[in-house]
């Protein structure tokens, strides 16, 4: 079934904007979009589609041959990481190739899919514990820097949430976890109820380390995607060197108390 440039203009930026801002890949982005429209007939010289995308932004334009083009922007401000929602999306996508489905089922997807149920709080504070609790133990922490990694793993949890109203950057996001992670550690080791608060700091600060950005930097570069891939390189150095200034600062400053 055909749809109007305007449609498809609408539906490749909700679907483009939603896959960059649940964590898929550039590369990921643009071919899933040019796939879909060449579904629908947009692959040629006159009727065709470009699009440009970054993590932090995405251009889609639409000509259809016989009006100007349409050309949307779309300014992505946040991003995580929801691999079930990219899952969906990418079955969306290959649906949409195969069956090349009317603009308003396609918006009743959409839809379903931005309705999927995430991981409750209590689940998600729990991931956090365990993975402090077991990096502390593979590193060489004891039963106890275990447990306190752990704890100190859901407090940071519980910070970030509340951090994350005002959208800090991911610079000062990692700087503040840092700061708490390392000054309660700092604290439980001198009230003596552990000597080996590095092995806490380490266990808890695996929680920030950001995995998913460096993976999907190392796929940018290697699909191409120098300049999506420099982007997500120089946020994960950002976030490492905040881990860094938050943790050296937080033990500075405890130690002069």
């Amino acid at each position: 079934m055909d749809i109007t440039a305007k449609e498809l203009l609408r539906i490749t930026s909700r679907i483009g904007s939603m896959l960059i801002e649940y964590g898929a890949e550039i590369y990921r982005v643009e071919d899933s979009l040019y796939r879909i429209a060449a579904a629908y007939g947009f692959s040629g010289s006159e009727k065709r589609i470009e699009v440009f995308a970054i993590p932090a932004s995405l251009i889609i334009t639409v000509n259809d041959g016989s009006a100007p083009p349409l050309t949307q922007t779309v300014r992505i401000s946040s991003r995580g990481t929801n691999l079930d929602r990219v899952d969906k999306l990418n079955n969306l996508s290959r649906y949409i190739c195969a069956e090349k489905p009317d603009f308003s089922e396609i918006q009743k997807h959409i839809a379903e899919i931005c309705e999927r149920k995430v991981y409750s709080y209590p689940v998600r504070l729990f991931s956090y514990a365990v993975v402090g609790a077991t990096f502390s133990l593979f590193f060489g922490g004891t039963a106890a820097d275990a447990l306190f990694s752990g704890i100190i793993s859901m407090i940071v949890f519980a910070v970030q949430g509340y951090v994350n109203k005002v959208k800090p950057s991911v610079f000062f996001q990692s700087v503040i976890g840092s700061i708490v992670i390392a000054s309660i550690a700092v604290l439980v080791s001198r009230i003596g109820l552990t000597e080996n608060f590095d092995k806490i700091i380490i266990g808890a600060s695996m929680n920030l380390v950001p995995g998913v950005t460096l993976t999907n930097c190392m796929r940018d570069f290697i699909a191409g995607d120098f300049m999506a891939g420099m982007y997500t390189l120089t946020e994960a150095i950002l976030v490492a060197v905040g881990m860094a200034v938050g943790a050296a600062s937080a033990i500075a400053l405890m130690n002069s108390i």
